[in-house]
Formats: C-alpha cells, structure tokens, sequence
C-alpha cells in the first residue's frame, strides 16, 4: 500500500484543523476514514497554543458526528512538516500565506479545505483513479488531486475571496461550534468521496445519546514526547 501525508493548518490548533484532522483521518457520516487506506493526517497552527486539548465545545461536536476522537495537544506549524506533507490544507487563505513564507515551493499543493473539496467535485472520482474511477489507492489519488486540481480553477465560479475561508467561531458557544463543525464536515464529505478508493460505506453512529466527557483546555498539557517524530505525535 501505497503512503501518503496530509497537513491540516489553523491559528491555534484548537479548533478548525484538529477537527478536520480527525474528520479526514477516522471518516465521517457513512464514508469511512483516510487512515486505513495508508494516509497520515496531522495537523499544526500558524500560532498554536501550544500544548492544548482541542477546544471542548468542537471535539464534542466531531464526536457526535460519530467520529472516534484521540488524544490532541497542539503544534506549531514548521518547515519539516510542510516539507513532507504530499497535501496541505489550510481554514483560511491567510494559512496558505503562512505556509509559503516558511516553504515557498509549498503553495503548489497547499489549498483552503473549501477550495480543495470544491476542486475535487469538479475533478469527480474517475479522473483521479483507473478506467472504472476506483482503481487507484488512496495516496495515487491524492497526489493525482493535487496535480489536477490547480487546472480547475478557472472553472470555479468565487463570488467573493472570503468564501473559500472556513471561518472560526464568532462567538464561543455550542451552537457557533455546532455551525463550525457542520460546515467543516460538509466540505471533509466532498473530499473524502473523492479520495476512498472504493467509496465503501461505513454504518456510522450520528448522535450518541450522551456526548463524552473532553478534557478542558484550560492551561497547557505537559508532554514529554518529541516534536519532530510524526509517530509520537497525537493524531487528535
């Protein structure tokens, strides 16, 4: 099996990347997740909190959209990361600046998550897999993605800049956070439809009856485990 490496970007690693993180990797309604076909989701922000649990009120949205959730503490955004990640996916156009101060080269496969679902639709499935549109692995459509998908974006129809942004939260309540991650897991949908090879439908729970408990971010995590190794890092 091929491999494949996806970096999601945010502000402070709290809120809108480790949730699209954790959408991507585990899957999310009835689609199933990236992880099992050999893709590694990790996700940083441009001023992480570093150390910090995922904002409460957003993992307990993501867990009740039926997405198993793990240990998260944030990261910094670096250039190692962004060097070996094959797809770099950003809330906002501002991450995409970001990201290309550190790598400039890095801006040809980095998109807003609005902007690359949008392009992946366009694309549809056949064009990044074999003759029937399901033969390719996961990682091969991927990187087909990221090479087609700038030659689509003429065909995109903007009304304003902004629109490609996945706005934070206005206001820190459950229903500003019910609003993130419902627009979040929309736009994860589109692209995971067109990433699994096969499209094979997982039974997954929406609505648990009782959310769980989420740790509180209220001071920093101490944590002894190395940054620079992916396979210490929290997949959260």
């Amino acid at each position: 099996m091929d491999t494949a490496t996806i970096l999601v970007v945010c502000s402070g690693n709290v809120r809108r990347s480790p949730a699209i993180e954790a959408m991507l990797r585990e899957g999310v309604g009835q689609i199933g997740g990236l992880a099992r076909h050999g893709i590694t989701v990790i996700s940083a922000g441009s001023e992480a909190l570093e150390g910090y649990d995922m904002d409460p009120m957003i993992a307990s949205e993501v867990a009740l959209a039926g997405v198993r959730l793990t240990r998260h503490q944030a990261y910094p955004l670096d250039v190692d990361d962004i060097e070996s990640a094959d797809l770099i996916i950003t809330a906002e156009r501002s991450h995409r600046s970001e990201v290309a101060k550190l790598v400039p080269s890095a801006v040809k496969r980095t998109f807003t998550l609005v902007e690359i679902a949008a392009l992946g639709d366009l694309l549809g499935r056949t064009a990044l897999g074999g003759p029937a549109g399901s033969e390719a692995d996961a990682a091969t459509r991927l990187r087909t993605l990221v090479q087609l998908a700038p030659l689509q974006k003429a065909r995109r129809r903007v009304r304003r800049p902004t629109d490609d942004d996945l706005l934070d939260l206005r206001k820190r309540t459950p229903r500003e956070a019910r609003r993130l991650v419902t627009e979040a897991r929309g736009h994860v949908e589109s692209l995971l439809r067109v990433l699994e090879p096969s499209l094979s439908l997982v039974a997954k729970p929406q609505r648990p009856a009782a959310a769980p408990t989420i740790p509180s971010p209220a001071a920093p995590v101490e944590t002894t485990q190395p940054r620079s190794a992916h396979s210490t890092r929290s997949a959260g």
